[in-house]
């Protein structure tokens, strides 16, 4: 029996040793770049849409078709994926414009992550929507905090989707052109841990007044109040790190979102911006 315990302990721990090893190994990441074809016109919007934490399939659906249609009365050329190898300097060279449609977790491996930090700071252009500004970004320090800033809290939980007043804080600015001072809307509303945007400038804001900032569902009551007013709790702000521009909007969780006629303003709006390259850099705080 001796002769037959030892060996069984052994493989067990071993085992043990393979579980743990398994469980610390580093994220596997898309490594082969997919297949763009060479007639894709230019210029050209990336939407990706790769998930490792939570999937808003329907956001992602709706923000799919919206992009669509831009490229369709644009012109432009057009390239879904949830492939993570595109961002290769190669690949991103061919796109004028970047969406992160509701991107979550740990989707790109340093390398890519590199790559992208390096094309958007020397001119390129980026649309973030609603989930790629959570808290699932953390193992990306420059996107989580030069590029979107404040860290997701939570959201309303019982009920999630209410309707909110959302009121426009940035009224000269060029995103803001045609939003009015105030609108209604409904979705998950974001809160985050501070109003703070160190260099970015705040375009939309919450009344806490109009809904109900709270998670009754998930765990302890939570009590998600920023305070300060509408200017305590921006949804959409701008920001212009080196030569680039960013445009996030915490709106965007369902398809119902991009049927919503001020949504659309303010998106094709941003659009526009962020892909302007005009001498001024109108629009950028630092100028």
């Amino acid at each position: 029996m001796k002769w037959f315990t030892l060996p069984l302990a052994l493989i067990l721990a071993s085992c043990a040793s393979s579980i743990a090893q398994t469980e610390q190994a580093p994220t596997n990441f898309d490594s082969i770049p997919p297949d763009i074809t060479e007639f894709m016109p230019q210029p050209a919007i990336l939407v990706f849409s790769k998930t490792r934490e939570w999937r808003h399939n329907k956001g992602i659906a709706g923000a799919d078709r919206f992009f669509a249609e831009t490229a369709g009365y644009t012109g432009m050329g057009l390239f879904t994926t949830e492939n993570a190898a595109v961002f290769n300097s190669e690949q991103l060279a061919r796109f004028n414009v970047v969406v992160f449609n509701n991107m979550t977790g740990d989707t790109l491996s340093p390398e890519q992550e590199r790559a992208f930090q390096d094309w958007l700071e020397q001119g390129g252009a980026l649309i973030a929507l609603h989930g790629s500004g959570d808290n699932s970004h953390g193992d990306w320090h420059w996107y989580d905090k030069q590029v979107i800033g404040p860290e997701f809290i939570g959201h309303p939980a019982g009920p999630q989707f209410q309707k909110a007043r959302v009121v426009n804080l940035a009224t000269d600015h060029p995103v803001m052109v045609g939003i009015p001072a105030e609108f209604s809307k409904v979705d998950e509303w974001y809160s985050f841990n501070t109003a703070e945007l160190g260099d970015a400038v705040p375009l939309l804001g919450l009344d806490e007044d109009s809904y109900s900032p709270a998670n009754l569902r998930y765990g302890p009551v939570q009590d998600l109040r920023m305070g300060g007013g509408p200017q305590g709790h921006p949804i959409a702000w701008v920001r212009c790190p080196g030569e680039g521009r960013v445009f996030y909007s915490a709106m965007g969780h369902n398809y119902t979102s991009y049927n919503d006629a001020n949504n659309i303003r303010l998106l094709r709006n941003a659009f526009e911006w962020v892909r302007t390259r005009d001498a001024e850099r109108k629009g950028c705080p630092q100028f």
